[in-house]
């Protein structure tokens, strides 16, 4: 007797569950693919022109700011100025690239107009000199209002309804991106452009 044998067969419902499933792992090796792309390759800029990137590439990590009512950053103190002053590190710029093109970051620029809006506060308007207000100070005020709103800071602070002279509970903590290790790149950064200058 001969065994005969058996045309192979597949129901429906199994091979759409083969195909499906064979499209999945494809399209999760690929996004494997292109993550694993992504990692290993960073685009490089000219830094000449439109050849640079929206941000500079530096790493940030998360650190908490606890917020405070603090005595530092007087208007018109001698310390004051001193401590505005300090904000903005070195002449607040870097320069990038092979040609050492000069930029500026948008904290330390943000930082710089509140300088010159505590100064334009405290400005001495009873001698002869430019009108009320500068356009420095008019550009600074717009560009902080600008920042605020592009930034659209969603974080609820709680409001003490019974406390008129302190309304808003300024003792928390906010998420923040470390400010730290700006300073600190902007310092290298500026290090090694003097090294590069002095050559």
């Amino acid at each position: 007797m001969r065994l005969q044998k058996k045309p192979f067969r597949i129901s429906s419902v199994n091979l759409y569950l083969t195909l499906f499933s064979f499209i999945v792992l494809l399209k999760l090796g690929y996004a494997l693919w292109l993550s694993k792309l992504s990692r290993g390759h960073t685009r490089k800029y000219s830094y000449i022109g439109n050849d640079y990137p929206e941000r500079w590439p530096i790493e940030r990590s998360t650190v908490l700011m606890a917020s405070d009512a603090s005595n530092r950053y007087q208007f018109n103190t001698t310390d004051g100025k001193a401590e505005w002053a300090s904000l903005v590190p070195g002449d607040g710029v870097v320069h990038l690239g092979k040609e050492q093109q000069p930029y500026t970051l948008s904290m330390v620029h943000q930082l710089r107009c509140l300088n010159i809006l505590r100064a334009e506060i405290v400005r001495d308007r009873s001698t002869p000199g430019p009108g009320e207000y500068t356009e420095l100070a008019r550009h600074c005020l717009n560009y902080i209002k600008q920042m605020m709103l592009c930034r659209a800071d969603a974080y609820l602070e709680p409001f003490w309804y019974d406390n008129h002279n302190g309304p808003i509970d300024l003792y928390s903590f906010y998420e923040c991106k470390d400010w730290g290790a700006v300073y600190g790149e902007i310092k290298k950064n500026q290090e090694e452009y003097i090294k590069v200058a002095e050559r």
